[in-house]
């Protein structure tokens, strides 16, 4: 079995992390980490997993988990993960960062789309972008890896086929939805659901930042 340690486990990601892992057959799941909601189980705060699991909540430091996992995954908010991946790259455990924050390879990436200057630059590189379909071989021997981004990922698989066959002109449209889920669980007007319900808006037109994602892997 394979011990798999989370980093962030009770937002949505954290949640779907969860159930995969906890019905994947060969990965026990020795830490999930919640400040918020330490100690308490995790059917709790994710009410579909109740009766597959147990477990509970801890506020353990992300390198107590490493000490206890043979991989640590991070459902940490974009700016978060890169604060605490270089302590955990010092312990040697395997990483699967969920944000942002070591899928693009520039730096200055990170100053254009999210505003701020990437702490670890010299870690960016290090990672692999964990697309099977673009990536297989590098990810099998891949000690660090970076999932993409939900709406670079459709972007991705649909146009890699086009662009190695240099079908793609300059400009590319690409019109693609999400559900309401993807904005995280954190409550605000626009995730309301009286606010949701039925209701289709356009979020950053020209400016997503999932374009840097798309940019750099096609």
């Amino acid at each position: 079995m394979v011990k798999v340690g989370i980093v962030g486990g009770s937002g949505y990601v954290g949640g779907e992390l969860l159930r995969l892992l906890l019905t994947h057959g060969k990965t026990e799941i020795v830490s999930a980490t919640s400040r918020q909601h330490a100690g308490e189980y995790v059917f709790k705060i994710h009410p579909n997993l109740k009766g597959m699991t147990n477990l509970q909540f801890s506020a353990e430091d992300p390198t107590t988990v490493a000490s206890k996992a043979d991989i640590v995954f991070l459902a940490a908010p974009h700016g978060l993960s890169c604060k605490i991946v270089p302590r955990l790259v010092e312990t040697g455990v395997k990483i699967l960062d969920m944000s942002a924050d070591f899928r693009l390879k520039d730096p200055a990436a990170y100053d254009r789309w999210y505003g701020w200057s990437h702490p670890a630059p010299e870690l960016l590189e290090k990672f692999v972008y964990g697309m099977p379909e673009l990536h297989r071989q590098e990810l099998k021997s891949a000690k660090y890896v970076a999932v993409p981004g939900c709406m670079a990922t459709s972007a991705i698989v649909s146009l890699a086929p086009l662009a190695k066959a240099e079908l793609i002109e300059d400009v590319v449209i690409v019109d693609a939805k999400i559900g309401s889920s993807g904005a995280g669980g954190k409550p605000s007007l626009s995730t309301h659901f009286s606010e949701r319900f039925g209701v289709v808006r356009v979020y950053k037109p020209v400016a997503h930042r999932h374009t840097a994602e798309i940019e750099q892997e096609l």
